[in-house]
């Protein structure tokens, strides 16, 4: 059955915002996985605040399908969109490069009500391997 799991770090954590009006801000998380996630397993990493407009996202994972035939594709998104920047990429099956974008999918989207960034699991791990998967974020207000 799927879950959806909170990031302990943004449980605790203040939104980050800026100070003043139209700062870059950029924030990165990181959650270990050390059991197998399930399809449409959805992770929330980052608080995003209402009046943020996306100028960039990066999504990460380590190699945690380790079969042979990997099956395993992550999305990043929200709430509203659970692929609304990267649709079922198959980076958790290589532990390969970062996949990110300045000027893609999502590009210029502006929030206008607090939500959070989030990793699905599009499709469950073959042979799960325990590692990270990663994002980071930036925007402007």
């Amino acid at each position: 059955m799927a879950t959806t799991f909170v990031n302990p770090a943004i449980v605790n954590g203040p939104t980050v915002a800026p100070r003043d009006g139209n700062q870059l801000i950029e924030v990165y998380a990181e959650l270990a996985l050390t059991v197998a996630p399930v399809i449409n397993d959805v992770y929330q990493m980052i608080k995003v605040p209402a009046g943020a407009r996306i100028i960039g996202w990066t999504l990460g994972s380590d190699d945690i399908d380790s079969n042979g035939a990997p099956a395993v594709t992550l999305s990043l998104g929200d709430g509203a969109s659970t692929a609304r920047y990267v649709s079922a990429s198959t980076i958790g099956q290589t532990g390969a490069a970062p996949v990110n974008a300045l000027l893609k999918t999502g590009y210029g989207f502006l929030y206008t009500v607090d939500d959070t960034i989030d990793i699905l699991v599009a499709a469950a791990p073959a042979t799960f391997a325990a590692g990270s998967i990663r994002c980071s974020v930036k925007y402007i207000m």
